[in-house]
């Protein structure tokens, strides 16, 4: 439970590393110049505070410090998640000047930033503090709207997160079911989702909850150690979802990002030649066209391309980095054998094939030893989605690919109406293709139903909070490594 003794030295661990302010006067063991008194002493994201400095030097020039973490996610060669990690950040908020009395009122917005303790020092010209205050924010969560349509969502933003163990993993409901997780690990504290409206029409219940295990703690607001889970702002909300004027799309995803592939994932090369190998674009989905180009290979030579995909199946309670069930292996007869020119240079067309997701390597060799490595970023598609309608119990095919191997991409999360029903490993498909085939059968009233993809984490090494194996709905803001898309479907219930 939350009130446990362990939590509480979990808790106060966590503040010992990050430091918290002693509030009252003097900084560092130096001796008081000045008293910093603060207009409230904890409020919220976006709240005003009021900085009264009295009993300065006359007529000096301060700047006025604020200590909080910065933070992100510990992971091992893109691949191993060891945990969300925190060092301290120092950020000048205001320069301010004491006037004849030594008085000076400085209004200042809190900006969004994690939640917990934070110290403000007023310091010198030689950057020695000499007064300061300690002021607390506590987390507050926000809901864009309160009504959509049937398929649309309802927009969840939650301020103030984090770092502490305890206060770093919420977790949302929807009509008493659990639906998923958001964190501010990265972000400085500010995490949004996206809850779908889903049916029937009519009035239902968003709320969010708090428990570093990882589910709801249904006690948050009566005998939690830590607090209410927003204090006296709202942490639960009625919507309303309404007929869509429209029948909804049926299969979509969010849009995807410029991106490129990881040189971590990239194979050794011999390193005694000037021979460069690159792919435009870098990212994109499988039948994506693409130009290869080489530069700096010898002239009027054959090279030879290879594409490279990952193969196998993470095994719980690994440690090696990456796990060594998972290796790149090479593709044959994917990319095309090319002569250079008189410059040394080359440049072919070809289209990505689907695959398995993440860094997709390509080598090139001369005389069978490669010389040069580049990578194409390979993002998830939907590429079969059916049947789209059907009574209850029809059986639906959903073929996805482009899924990665990676512990923070392979575990692909399936909602079904805000309930989570399970997931689908990236790693898992099929060894040519790389497709993921998971089977879903039709429930519910007759009326749309809607089925969710989420990113979550495989495995957290340093799971505490527990992260693993949950819907993680604030994936675009938090997610490690890379932000991912999430897919989305509709199906009809006929009567």
């Amino acid at each position: 439970m939350d009130d446990t003794n362990e939590s509480r030295r979990r808790t106060d661990r966590l503040r010992g590393r990050r430091g918290e302010g002693r509030g009252g006067r003097g900084g560092g063991g130096n001796e008081s110049r000045g008293t910093l008194v603060l207009s409230d002493r904890e409020g919220y994201v976006g709240d005003t505070l009021v900085l009264k400095g009295r009993n300065f030097p006359p007529n000096e020039r301060f700047e006025i410090q604020w200590e909080s973490v910065q933070g992100r996610w510990g992971v091992l060669q893109a691949h191993e998640i060891v945990g969300p990690q925190f060092r301290p950040r120092t950020d000048t908020i205001a320069t301010v000047e004491a006037d004849a009395a030594g008085k000076f009122d400085e209004e200042w917005t809190i900006p969004e930033d994690y939640g917990g303790t934070h110290q403000l020092s007023v310091t010198d010209g030689d950057g020695q503090s000499i007064a300061d205050a300690e002021f607390e924010i506590r987390p507050w969560f926000e809901l864009e709207q309160t009504t959509a349509e049937m398929g649309e969502s309802f927009t969840l933003r939650g301020y103030g997160l984090g770092p502490d163990v305890m206060k770093n993993n919420y977790q949302v409901s929807w009509d008493n079911g659990y639906v998923g997780f958001v964190t501010g690990v990265q972000n400085r504290g500010t995490a949004t989702a996206e809850i779908r409206a889903v049916g029937p029409p009519g009035e239902h219940v968003v709320q969010v909850w708090r428990n570093y295990r990882g589910i709801p703690y249904l006690l948050n607001n009566t005998q939690s150690p830590f607090g209410e889970v927003a204090g006296e702002r709202r942490n639960v909300w009625t919507v309303e979802v309404t007929e869509p004027e429209e029948p909804p799309r049926t299969a979509w995803m969010d849009p995807l990002l410029d991106e490129q592939a990881l040189d971590t994932h990239l194979p050794e090369v011999a390193d005694d030649t000037e021979a460069t190998l690159d792919i435009t674009p870098k990212s994109g989905q499988a039948g994506t066209d693409t130009v290869i180009t080489g530069t700096g290979f010898p002239a009027n030579e054959t090279v030879d391309l290879t594409w490279y995909r990952h193969e196998g199946h993470e095994g719980r309670g690994t440690s090696s980095t990456p796990d060594p069930t998972i290796t790149p292996r090479p593709k044959p007869d994917v990319l095309p054998r090319v002569t250079t020119d008189s410059d040394g240079r080359f440049e072919v067309e070809f289209e990505v094939p689907t695959d398995i997701g993440s860094t997709r390597p390509i080598t090139a060799a001369v005389n069978g030893r490669e010389v040069a490595a580049t990578g194409f970023m390979m993002q998830p598609s939907i590429e079969r989605f059916e049947p789209r309608s059907g009574p209850v119990g029809t059986e639906i095919e959903i073929e996805l690919s482009g899924l990665g191997w990676t512990n923070y991409e392979n575990a692909a999360m399936f909602v079904y109406d805000n309930d989570p029903l399970g997931y689908a490993c990236g790693t898992g498909g099929d060894d040519e293709t790389g497709t993921l085939n998971p089977v879903l059968y039709a429930a519910g009233e007759p009326g749309w139903h809607f089925i969710d993809v989420y990113p979550s984490l495989f495995e957290v090494e340093e799971d505490d909070p527990d992260f693993e194996l949950r819907p993680h709905l604030s994936y675009l803001d938090n997610h490690p490594v890379r932000p991912l898309p999430a897919m989305h479907f509709a199906f009809e219930i006929t009567e």
